[in-house]
């Protein structure tokens, strides 16, 4: 995993994860993850998800609306934990 191509490794696995019927790159880095229809249960399997793929731990702390808002925050939070 590398800083560059992780945003696109999260669209990937959003859309895989979470069963959307959309083009991972269709997704935009800052527009937020509720323009897609992902709600807070989803997003719940994303964050186990994204603790599996990429080896990372989340704690309760580090699960916040805004962390969870959009692949840019999304990114900043996976890097903030390798």
């Amino acid at each position: 995993m590398t800083e560059e191509n992780l945003p696109l490794q999260l669209k990937e696995l959003i859309v895989e994860r979470l069963f959307l019927d959309i083009d991972p790159n269709s997704i935009e880095d800052q527009v937020e993850l509720s323009e897609y229809g992902i709600d807070s249960f989803l997003l719940l399997e994303l964050v186990v998800a994204m603790e599996e793929a990429f080896a990372v731990h989340f704690e309760p702390s580090d699960i916040t609306a805004s962390a969870l808002k959009s692949v840019k925050s999304l990114t900043e939070l996976v890097l903030s934990k390798k």
